[in-house]
């Protein structure tokens, strides 16, 4: 038989997992795309994803950061 404690930490980790797996993907789709303005507009999205991360404390603020900045720094390249 498995215990409560177990079992909430298994729940815990595989909508951690959920939530960091769907981050990368909603990063990936923003840096897919070819039009400034759409990519723009997923961005705000694909930022209030990593700072919920952030926030729940599932990955580091400076490592946030970094991701936010560098999605932005592929959508500024873009003309």
């Amino acid at each position: 038989m498995v215990s409560q404690k177990k079992l909430k930490t298994y729940k815990l980790t595989k909508r951690k997992k959920y939530l960091f797996k769907s981050t990368k993907t909603a990063i990936k789709k923003n840096k897919s795309v070819k039009d400034k303005q759409i990519a723009q507009l997923k961005f705000t999205f694909t930022s209030s994803l990593i700072d919920k991360l952030a926030k729940k404390q599932i990955i580091h603020k400076n490592k946030a950061n970094r991701l936010k900045r560098n999605l932005q720094l592929s959508i500024n390249k873009l003309v």
